[in-house]
């Protein structure tokens, strides 16, 4: 063991995803629920870790998109863009704890800041907002020589599953009950006003297990907790990296489907997402050099309320999709800066 991460163990499933792929096929699911009067709510299903099902679930209640960074410091609930931001930047430093744990190195602390460049479209609100660029504030103290420490870490960019999401194109699939839904994304206007800049922290605490913490308002948000299944040296503390991923794109296009409909009818009903992500290990254990290294494919189902036709659930579902920071994020590449507190230059992927 080696900061708190089993270096023989991990040997031992690259030798089992090599005689068996179905070991290397991970299914994270999630569902997110928007009520009106009670909010959005969103959690885990239980994910199949190759031939293994685990039980996992976690609850979280997110802004709902009517209110949510503007608002300020009185707004306790996360944003669907809090969790994607934390999901990612967990990711980031795991990939880089594992990849310097099998190098030898053991980390005294390692944290990074994660920031988001986001430009607001029609409606001054993150969940319709369009990401323009990500960047990694990465500091660490250990006992390695500061040229392996910038190795180990450029690992991310060709190593970290969600890393490796938003820097390449990702295949997504919406459907309604009845169909698949067909959906284009509209670039926001060059140069248009209200750029900012979304940041969190992420620090590690020991082995699998994370915290991430927004920077923008004084801490009026606990942080998000991040965590492994058991069968991978987690202890079951909260919702791992890719789970996050999930659970805010569910969550983001449940709220945002009610918004629609509240838009054109002027009240909105019960909205329900199921989400879930396949990631084929073979990629980021190096078996398979073919296989994708982030989510090969990310697809939503929509339940829409009662009263409302097929027809109108797919025309605001459609609609959500289609304005959806999230789904921008994650559907298309992102140029990502990875910066090292030692000054070493920066890398842009």
């Amino acid at each position: 063991m080696r900061n708190g991460f089993n270096v023989s163990s991990s040997g031992e499933f690259v030798n089992e995803i090599r005689e068996d792929a179905q070991e290397a096929q991970f299914r994270y699911h999630a569902t997110a629920r928007f009520r009106p009067g009670r909010g959005l709510r969103a959690w885990t299903r239980p994910a199949l870790l190759g031939r293994v099902k685990s039980a996992r679930r976690f609850e979280l209640d997110l802004a709902d998109g009517w209110q949510d960074h503007q608002a300020g410091p009185q707004v306790q609930e996360h944003t669907p863009l809090d969790l994607a931001l934390a999901a990612v930047g967990v990711c980031s430093l795991k990939t880089a704890i594992a990849g310097g744990t099998a190098r030898g190195i053991t980390f005294d602390t390692i944290e990074m800041v994660i920031s988001a460049d986001v430009l607001p479209r029609d409606e001054v609100s993150l969940s319709t907002a369009r990401v323009r660029r990500l960047a990694y504030d990465i500091s660490t103290r250990s006992d390695a020589d500061a040229g392996l420490i910038e190795e180990v870490t450029r690992q991310i960019l060709d190593r970290s599953p969600n890393h490796r999401t938003v820097k390449d194109d990702t295949e997504l699939h919406f459907h309604t009950a009845e169909q698949e839904l067909t959906w284009h994304l509209e670039e926001a206007p060059a140069g248009a006003p209200g750029a900012r800049t979304v940041r969190r922290h992420v620090k590690w605490i020991s082995g699998t297990q994370f915290e991430s913490a927004g920077l923008d308002f004084d801490g009026c948000r606990l942080p998000l907790r991040v965590d492994e299944a058991k069968q991978f040296a987690g202890v079951d503390w909260a919702p791992n990296p890719q789970e996050y991923v999930v659970i805010a794109l569910a969550a983001e296009l449940a709220a945002l489907a009610a918004r629609k409909q509240a838009a054109a009818t002027g009240s909105a009903g019960e909205w329900t997402v199921n989400a879930q992500g396949r990631l084929d290990l073979r990629g980021l254990m190096l078996v398979d050099p073919s296989a994708a290294v982030g989510f090969q494919t990310i697809s939503c189902t929509v339940e829409g309320p009662a009263g409302i036709t097929s027809a109108e659930t797919e025309e605001y579902f459609r609609a959500a999709v289609e304005a959806s920071a999230l789904v921008e994020l994650l559907a298309l590449p992102h140029p990502v800066e990875v910066r090292l507190s030692s000054g070493e230059q920066d890398t842009a992927a």
